[in-house]
């Protein structure tokens, strides 16, 4: 009887999701209604999606989560392993299974011993050379020339560039920047950026005749910060909506292309910011939250002073 029992248990471990339509509960969707990224929950639905697949169902929203286990990792993991997937991707899917596990739990479809053993999976360790660079400043001056050519365009793509590299702003919180935000006394931004995360920026003094140049041409209407801009025939016209945050990518491109500068990413900003904020002596925790980092950890990342130092380093002098 005892063997029948280990039987009947290992076979649950090693079943599929199968597919469930009585279920009411999803903890798939109850996890992706929980993220406060639009851009996080594609990530992760894209994540949830390819898990099911791997799994051997079609619709993750349809899929018997009661029944996962610690052994769909292990095959999960191993169909990751053979599409060449680096350590950071096995580690976000790790971590995209554990969360759905987790609200299977509090769901009360796992017991709580099934979501333990989930819960305790390792990680993949891995090292590599971070991603992207540190802009030098000479790079920041003459990507912010670049726009100066005084159209309203210009304006507008000048400050957007400032308050990256000098406030350390991620570009979707940028377009959902909003004039209420901006406190003129203060020369300060307090937003709800990513996580939910309420926070408050500070202009460096050195960049205020940027904004405010900018908005002597936009004016001081409520509303999107960085309106959409429509080119008629005599004059630009502003369409107080948000941009698309790709669109800042695109902006960049053309006004590194118009600069001279190299390969930019719009995330170099804040790893230029972060550097030279810890290059002025700045407390690693105080950045962390300047950020908007959860893990001081996240924001030693940022961290390029080795890179700019070896780059002077080996720069022949002119």
């Amino acid at each position: 009887r005892q063997m029948c029992i280990r039987d009947s248990c290992k076979a649950m471990e090693n079943e599929i999701l199968l597919p469930v339509s009585s279920l009411k509960k999803n903890p798939a969707e109850n996890y992706l209604n929980s993220l406060g990224s639009p851009r996080s929950m594609v990530t992760v639905a894209n994540c949830i999606k390819n898990i099911a697949l791997m799994l051997g169902q079609q619709d993750y929203s349809k899929a018997d989560w009661s029944k996962l286990r610690r052994t769909h990792w292990l095959k999960v993991h191993n169909s990751l392993k053979s599409r060449g997937c680096s350590g950071a991707t096995v580690n976000l899917y790790l971590t995209v299974f554990k969360a759905v596990a987790r609200e299977a739990w509090s769901l009360d479809l796992l017991s709580q011993s099934v979501y333990l053993k989930i819960k305790n999976i390792k990680g993949v360790h891995y090292e590599r050379l971070p991603k992207g660079r540190s802009l030098s400043l000479k790079e920041c001056r003459l990507l912010l020339e670049s726009c100066y050519n005084g159209t309203t365009k210009g304006y507008r793509d000048r400050a957007i560039f400032a308050l990256m590299f000098g406030c350390g702003l991620r570009r979707a919180e940028i377009v959902s920047l909003k004039y209420e935000d901006w406190n003129c006394c203060e020369r300060s931004f307090t937003f709800v950026g990513k996580g939910n995360k309420e926070r408050k920026v500070f202009l460096p003094t050195d960049l205020n005749k940027v904004i405010d140049e900018w908005l002597y041409n936009r004016g001081l209407s409520e509303g999107v910060f960085f309106p959409r801009m429509r080119t008629g025939t005599n004059k630009t016209l502003f369409v107080f909506e948000s941009m698309n945050p790709s669109s800042i990518y695109r902006i960049l491109q053309q006004r590194c292309n118009d600069a001279g500068l190299g390969a930019v990413r719009p995330h170099d900003f804040r790893r230029t910011f972060a550097t030279r904020m810890l290059e002025a002596g700045c407390d690693l925790f105080i950045l962390q939250r300047s950020m908007g980092h959860s893990s001081v950890a996240t924001t030693s990342r940022y961290d390029y002073r080795n890179e700019v130092s070896h780059c002077l380093l080996y720069t022949s002098p002119s």
